[in-house]
């Protein structure tokens, strides 16, 4: 045997050995490949119904948000009524308390007069009496 046919038969074992070790190496390939191809279709069948729910979830959103801006435009637009009110409200407590304060203040004199004068009557009438 020359060194020329033991490297032919070294380089043909080395070949068979390697071929061994490849084919479960590409047959597990295989199978993986074969794997992902069933879990890719199962993801492609469910994506196109989940995208359509995500799609009308979103529509409604933007639905949900318009209805709300629109109703704190109202709120904004009754917040601002009932501001406006107050304030005249306001301005008219104080108009009319300016206006009544002067009466208040005679009538509040007027009764004291009163009472002082009654007061003194009554002194006088029980001096009257003890001196009777």
């Amino acid at each position: 045997m020359t060194s020329s046919d033991f490297f032919s038969l070294l380089s043909a074992v080395s070949l068979f050995a390697i071929a061994i070790a490849l084919v479960p190496t590409f047959m597990q390939f295989r199978r993986t490949l074969q794997k992902l191809e069933i879990c890719i279709e199962s993801i492609n069948k469910h994506v196109d119904p989940l995208c359509r729910s995500l799609t009308e979830a979103a529509n409604e959103i933007q639905l949900l948000s318009i209805s709300l801006g629109d109703k704190v435009e109202k709120t904004d637009a009754v917040i601002y009524t009932a501001q406006k009110s107050a304030e005249t409200l306001l301005t008219t407590t104080t108009m009319f308390k300016e206006a009544v304060r002067p009466f208040i203040t005679t009538l509040g004199g007027f009764s004291a007069g009163v009472v002082a004068f009654s007061q003194f009557l009554n002194r006088s009438r029980k001096k009257t009496k003890i001196g009777d």
